[in-house]
């Protein structure tokens, strides 16, 4: 159901988006008739995904997926281009992957620390500039930066992740200073704990009370939907 009618034929990006949250975002977009590019790693399940979504989209509208590593910046720029080669613009990009290797602050290694920054730090930053660089051009363009609550809550086992994120958010504000002037939005997200498998793939506990993606979904596609003279910064927590 197309709520907003002003998302309609928007070309728009999902990385991560095989399951949890980047999926939840694919399908809300889907339904406001946006043409959506479904990026992950995990090739087999975005196709998998592409597949089921093509089931309920309407005539010209377009799912997908894109193999992508959002840690190698010439699989970006190259992401970004193949966007650019079918419609002509990028009006929507969302960076959702994220990594999460639980590890104390005595135990941590190279290669933990390494991965973790460079899915939720460098990855963002690779795809928001790839993303800027076509939407200064055109003068318009919505990104969206999928953070946490880590950012200001300092959990045990989970130093490098906090600080990726909290990094992270830094550069998304400095990203939106530099950028509004060229009709760009940067929109952070700090969900707090979701119904995902996140938690499980990462080895930790699933959240008390945790919050249905989907529910997160709307919330973000409502926020971009907004006039172009309010820039969302949501903060969403359990209730509980």
């Amino acid at each position: 159901m197309n709520r907003y009618g002003n998302l309609q034929d928007k070309a728009v990006m999902v990385t991560g988006a095989s399951s949890g949250l980047g999926e939840a975002l694919a399908r809300e977009f889907a339904r406001e008739g946006c043409n959506v590019y479904l990026a992950a790693r995990n090739e087999e399940k975005l196709r998998q995904l592409a597949a089921e979504m093509e089931l309920t989209l309407v005539a010209d509208q377009r799912v997908i997926p894109l193999k992508l590593d959002v840690t190698d910046n010439t699989q970006v720029v190259q992401a970004a281009n193949h966007i650019l080669k079918d419609y002509g613009k990028i009006d929507i990009w969302v960076n959702n992957a994220g990594s999460e290797t639980p590890a104390s602050v005595l135990d941590l290694s190279r290669e933990q620390l390494q991965e973790i920054t460079a899915v939720n730090y460098f990855g963002l930053v690779y795809g928001t500039k790839a993303a800027a660089q076509q939407m200064v051009q055109q003068g318009y363009g919505d990104i969206i930066q999928i953070l946490s609550t880590s950012v200001f809550t300092p959990r045990t086992n989970e130093a490098a992740y906090c600080a990726a994120k909290a990094a992270a958010e830094m550069y998304s504000k400095c990203a939106q200073k530099e950028l509004q002037q060229h009709g760009i939005r940067v929109i952070p997200v700090k969900p707090g704990g979701m119904e995902t498998n996140f938690a499980q793939n990462a080895g930790l506990q699933a959240p008390k009370n945790a919050m249905d993606p989907e529910d997160i979904a709307e919330l973000i596609v409502h926020a971009v939907s907004l006039p172009k003279n309010i820039a969302a910064d949501l903060t969403l927590y359990r209730n509980g």
